[in-house]
């Protein structure tokens, strides 16, 4: 038995849209914006599907994490509360 939903159902079901794009310069793996109605996380199709993964769930927590009400000067901080949190995942789930 199933129970919970999918990835794809849970972007949609928050808002959440994912593109992969060619066109990125090799030193950005990706990143999120919000539009003022949905999420865009553009990711860069150079990488493996193993550091497309990773990116991801980086910039979901971003999402979560309601990272763009936070001020630009705190930009780091929210660097370092996803890094944080991606580590007590891997401690949990690896």
């Amino acid at each position: 038995m199933h129970i919970g939903v999918n990835f794809e159902e849970f972007c949609y079901n928050h808002g959440i849209y994912i593109n992969l794009n060619n066109s990125l310069d090799t030193l950005i793996r990706g990143f999120c914006f919000y539009d003022g109605n949905v999420y865009h996380v553009i990711l860069n199709n150079r990488f493996d599907s193993q550091q497309l993964k990773k990116t991801t769930i980086h910039e979901i927590i971003h999402v979560l994490e309601n990272h763009f009400s936070c001020h630009i000067n705190d930009a780091w901080e929210c660097e370092k509360e996803v890094k944080d949190m991606i580590k007590v995942m891997e401690l949990v789930f690896v």
